[in-house]
């Protein structure tokens, strides 16, 4: 009898390890995360400046309010979000910038109000395109590293700022660009 309880108790245990490899498998788990060094380029990002108290749940409603504001055309351009590395504020507080980008868009004259623009230049950006779900994406801490590493061995210096493109089949792209 209790030979059989462990027995029973084991293939439970086999099927919920085979349930969470797959499980963790289709939803990108497994998918490789590579730096590429692209081209550098000139983009404007018109959105809202933030430099708060960190909050996922307010940062996520003011994703959503902007990723809408995209969706309706008053935002025209790809979901962005512009972290600035700021160490006058303190470690649980964040400064970013939230909006609509486009590349080499100049001279803007016309934005909606209440909205604000910043310009962006670089000779050389580093990339990684993420299709993972969020769940099982590499955390910011580890695209950090791996963006600081190539950026040594490219022997480039990066601008205290990267971005966040996301694209509307939940993939993103996070770049960072050297000085």
């Amino acid at each position: 009898m209790k030979r059989a309880k462990l027995i029973y108790s084991a293939i439970i245990v086999v099927c919920l390890i085979i349930i969470m490899w797959s499980t963790y498998y289709t939803l990108g788990g497994f998918d490789p995360v590579e730096v590429f060094v692209m081209e550098g380029k000139e983009r404007t990002v018109i959105g809202k400046e933030y430099i708060e108290k960190y909050d996922y749940d307010a940062f996520g409603k003011k994703m959503k309010e902007t990723r809408k504001a995209i969706d309706s055309g008053k935002l025209k351009g790809m979901l962005t979000v512009v972290f600035f590395e700021n160490d006058t504020i303190g470690s649980d507080s964040i400064h970013y910038f939230l909006g609509a980008s486009k590349d080499e868009v100049k001279n803007v004259v016309m934005l909606p109000a209440g909205y604000d623009y910043k310009e962006f230049k670089t000779d050389k950006i580093l990339k990684v395109f993420m299709t993972q779900h969020p769940l099982v994406r590499p955390n910011p801490e580890e695209i950090n590293e791996l963006m600081e590493i190539k950026a040594i061995e490219e022997g480039v210096v990066l601008q205290p700022v990267w971005f966040e493109l996301y694209y509307q089949d939940e993939s993103l792209s996070v770049e960072y660009w050297a000085k």
